[in-house]
């Protein structure tokens, strides 16, 4: 039994949970772009996410004491992660396809390892640099059929990509962020916060948009989609995250963020009857191929000591 909490407390599953849960999203996202307005899906799915954690994760009023730095922080997490990620998501498969924006998050580690850098000050050995090669190599694999497209009038597939891979930036921005909070935080408690403030950001867009709104036209499959997206998708996978990414530094837990393309491109292929070409199937074994790379632990020194962080919920 020990072993068994030890691995569910374990960084590798609580990173690849969250991410083989995100990957997923571009499933849900699909069926929300087409039947809800953006803002207001939006603030439907942090209204979901606000109403099942929320109860649970600010029940110690010192998380409203928190000093000035970490509500900076979390603002700018709530707007790069839940705010920016999921318009430019959704709005980017407007004008693409699923696969190509499962295949598009295969870029989180380059985008992440590279915030590592410049954001958290780490410094890669020669096989992590190897692996951002390779995760770069997936984005040209990839953007090979978009770029040929360019020339053809009737083609908006490029803009749909732009927007995804814009989208991929501000969620690495967002997935890092929280290592440079000075409260030690609960991922239950980042996450309540969050689904809070992610509601109060949309709020004023989603209510110029409520009035055209149909409610009446909604279906079962819309109404399981938003439920997936705001319980799922939000409360689930970032607790997982944040449990997970505390444990491990920025470029380890950036391999892991390639398990969302991977996931999504297999949901994209078996769900909406997408099919996959060799290019996308070249970039997303260089996808995993980074992973490998990046995850490799770094060899303990002589007189080093290896750390554990204790569990938290």
């Amino acid at each position: 039994m020990s072993i068994v909490k030890a691995f569910l407390n374990s960084a590798a599953f609580n990173l690849a949970t969250a991410m083989a849960i995100v990957g997923s999203s571009v499933i849900c996202g699909k069926i929300i772009t087409q039947d809800f307005p953006l803002f207001l899906g939006s603030e439907f799915r942090f209204l979901v996410a606000a109403g099942l954690f929320v109860p649970l994760g600010i029940y110690n009023r010192s998380l409203f004491r928190l000093p000035r730095h970490d509500w900076c922080l979390l603002l700018l997490m709530a707007f790069c992660g839940q705010i920016l990620f999921t318009i430019l998501l959704l709005l980017g498969l407007r004008y693409t396809s699923g696969s190509n924006a499962g295949m598009l998050t295969s870029t989180t580690p380059f985008f992440m390892s590279i915030f590592s850098f410049f954001i958290l000050g780490e410094r890669f050995r020669p096989l992590q640099w190897l692996g951002l090669l390779l995760a770069l190599t997936s984005i040209f694999s990839l953007s090979y059929d978009t770029i040929s497209n360019l020339a053809t009038i009737d083609s908006q597939q490029w803009l749909g990509n732009l927007l995804v891979l814009a989208a991929v930036a501000s969620e690495a921005i967002f997935l890092l962020l929280g290592k440079k909070l000075q409260t030690n935080l609960s991922g239950l408690s980042i996450t309540a916060l969050l689904s809070l403030l992610g509601a109060g950001l949309c709020l004023p867009l989603a209510c110029s948009e409520i009035g055209d709104f149909n409610f009446s036209a909604l279906t079962m499959p819309d109404v399981i989609a938003m439920l997936y997206f705001g319980m799922v998708y939000t409360d689930i996978a970032y607790l997982l995250w944040f449990r997970g990414v505390i444990r491990t530094t920025g470029a380890t837990a950036s391999a892991y963020t390639a398990l969302m393309p991977l996931t999504a491109t297999l949901l994209s292929a078996l769900l909406l009857q997408e099919q996959l070409s060799l290019l996308q199937l070249i970039a997303l074994c260089t996808a995993i191929s980074s992973i490998l790379l990046l995850s490799l632990p770094k060899p303990l020194a002589k007189g080093d000591v290896l750390h554990e962080v204790p569990p938290s919920v």
